[in-house]
Parts: structure tokens; sequence; C-alpha cells
């Protein structure tokens, strides 16, 4: 039987936005399609847990600054089929058939929170496709020979105690996935009462809880594992050659960021050549919310201007809204 490229979405309520893939393997891989269609193609992964939905803040500056913005989900998440041996590398090999699907040769990745290690992986594995890296609020490596020399205490029961108790996670995890999909006020409660004080007024923001928690609840509607299975894929030695990536690379890390650890995401930065670090002081996880624009805009400049990768025979595109 023959699969098409693209198809119709099983979301609950279909979106312009929500589209799928067709992988080599049979699995779909569903992804939105925000700002310019005819712009600089730029990836954008999103964290842990979440969906496609993330990016549709974004949909507006890319628009405006001619980038087409790409927001694959990542196995198990949202629309995207499950897959049960995924590994950073996996999914690169994930990206490199979404993109010859879509008929892209090149193009830049965005990856935020714990969308930062599969951005990092990408480049790395594919350095004659990825034109430029940025990693905001990244998770960094945990675990091996790159880990941070320190872990506050919290982050260190999240990524190296957690892991180990097999019956803890699933339980946090599913508590988790029943309060955004039932009780999303309660749980976005939660969240702020977490978050850093420099976060409090941009997750005040309607537009931004309507964001988070919408992305979010999509991203866990088909239930747990696949946040289970990032959380052990973070925990232990990624095994990924960081030190081949070719791509200029910015990392943006707010200090006061209680969600990933910041020793970890600058630990990452060092291990990347030539990553343009920025520590932003008085910043925590949610700053993206007051700069896409500009993150966007400097992405897409050293996308421009690094050197371009090698042409490619790639699929032709085909777009199908599923409205």
């Amino acid at each position: 039987m023959q699969i098409p490229v693209e198809s119709r979405a099983p979301a609950k309520q279909a979106r312009a936005e929500d589209r799928v893939v067709a992988l080599p393997d049979g699995r779909v891989l569903g992804y939105g399609d925000y700002g310019d269609p005819g712009g600089l193609p730029v990836l954008g992964f999103h964290g842990t847990p979440g969906s496609r939905l993330m990016f549709q803040l974004a949909d507006g500056p890319a628009r405006e600054l001619g980038i087409r913005l790409l927001a694959p989900e990542r196995p198990g998440f949202g629309i995207s089929s499950y897959h049960r041996g995924r590994t950073l590398a996996s999914y690169a090999d994930d990206i490199a058939a979404f993109a010859d699907r879509l008929g892209i040769g090149a193009f830049a990745i965005a990856g935020i929170s714990g969308g930062g290690p599969y951005a990092a992986a990408c480049a790395a594995l594919l350095p004659d496709r990825v034109t430029a890296l940025g990693l905001v609020s990244p998770v960094g490596p945990m675990a091996g020979a790159e880990k941070p020399d320190a872990l506050g205490r919290g982050h260190y029961f999240t990524f190296r105690v957690s892991p180990r108790v097999p019956p803890l996670l699933p339980g946090v995890f599913t508590i988790g996935r029943y309060a955004f999909l039932f009780a999303p006020a309660t749980m976005y409660g939660f969240l702020m009462g977490r978050a850093a004080p420099s976060d409090w007024r941009i997750l005040a923001r309607g537009e931004v809880r309507r964001n988070l928690l919408q992305g979010v609840a999509e991203g866990m509607r088909p239930g747990v594992k696949a946040g289970l299975q990032e959380m052990r894929l973070f925990s232990r030695p990624w095994n990924i050659p960081l030190a081949a990536i070719r791509a200029p690379a910015i990392l943006w890390q707010g200090a006061c960021d209680r969600n990933v650890p910041v020793s970890a995401a600058l630990k990452l930065g060092a291990l990347i050549p030539g990553c343009e670090v920025h520590r932003m002081e008085k910043a925590g996880h949610y700053w993206i919310f007051d700069n896409i624009p500009a993150v966007l805009q400097r992405l897409a400049a050293a996308s421009r201007a690094s050197p371009a990768p090698p042409s490619r025979e790639t699929g032709r595109e085909r777009a199908e809204s599923l409205d």
C-alpha cells in the first residue's frame, strides 16, 4: 500500500498548520507550518513535553522576517507516531527524511529547552544540511564525560535519581498529563509557582498562557510514553559528536532558569566549536516569549551568512492544508 507523503492529521480539532509526513519506516511525523511559505527554512524543535503548536506565537514574526518556520514533533508527541527505539541520532535520521519529503535541502534549526539536545544532534550528524544552530534554554548533557561539574538539588533528583526509580517518573508524568488535560488552571498555577520571578510577568500574559497549555496538552494527549522516553535519553550519555558541528551556533541561556540546569546548558555551549553563548543574568526559562523576533532574526542572519551546503536532490514538496 502506498503511503501519501502528507495526509490528514488524526487530531481532534484539525488546524490549517496540522500536517503529517510519512517516514520511510511507515511512521508519521506531525508538524506545524508557520511564517512565510516561500521563506528561509528554519526548523523549530519544541520542549519536553510539547508539540508543534508551541510555535504558533512565532508565526507572525517569522512571516515578517521571511522565514518558513517548520515545527516537527518528536515521536510519540501530538500526532507523531511513537518510536520505541528512538535515540538522539535516530531523530536526526527522521529530520533528514522529513526535509527530503518537503523538498528542503538545507535548513537552520532552533531547539528550545528539551528540543536542544535534538537540535545539537542534527547539527552534528547532518553537517551538510544544517546552516545554523540556535539553542534557547536548552537541556545540556547530564551524564558521561560531558556532564556539568555540579547540579542543583532539584535537577540532580530529576536527572540523576528519578530515572533510576522506575515507578517514580511514570506517576509524575501521568499526574501532570491529567492536570494539563483536565485541570489546566491548577497546572498553570503550579508552573508559575515553580518559575523564576523574572518569568512571572511573561507567564501572566494571556497569549503565553494559552500557548503553553495548548502546546503541552497536545503533546501529552497520546500518553506519557514519549515524555518518559525523553527523560531517559537526557539522563544518559548522548553519544553525539558535538565537536563535529560546523554550522554557526548561538546559545541563549537565562541565569535564573529553574526548568533546566544552567550549568549543563552552558556546558553544551562550551562543547560546540565556536558557539556564541549569551548568558542573560536576570532572565528565566520563558525569556524566549519576549524575544522571538530577535532570536529568529539572529538565526536567519547566521544561516544566510554561512557557506552554502552542497546541493542535494530531494523529494518534491506536496502541501495539504488540514482544515
